[in-house]
């Protein structure tokens, strides 16, 4: 499981918001992915509530919360390492992993 980011749950949700928003902005979700996102939610101790929220919207094909980049730019190389991680997770880094850290960057002002 990947670590996450922070020791709050704030700080963690919307981290998982920034991921997620830049992960499936072509509005494509696997099962598996899916999944992962159920699994890692908890993990990182979001809460319940906005989890709800998010897996509803990927379930519904629905836009996907913002997330608060203010708070994120806070501390953006934790973040970059729960996305490194998220990246790295299935063992092989990819064009499209590289394009998605690119993009988490530049979110983060990076």
């Amino acid at each position: 499981m990947i670590a996450p980011p922070s020791t709050d749950p704030v700080f963690n949700a919307e981290a998982l918001k920034l991921l997620l928003q830049v992960a499936w902005a072509d509005d494509q979700l696997d099962p598996k992915e899916r999944a992962f996102v159920a699994t890692l939610g908890p993990a990182w101790k979001v809460p319940e509530a906005v989890m709800t929220v998010l897996l509803d919207h990927l379930d519904r094909g629905k836009p996907l919360p913002q997330p608060n980049l203010k708070l994120l730019r806070t501390r953006p190389d934790d973040v970059l390492a729960a996305a490194e991680a998220l990246t790295a997770a299935d063992g092989v880094i990819d064009g499209v992993e590289l394009d998605f850290m690119d993009q988490v960057r530049e979110l983060l002002g990076r």
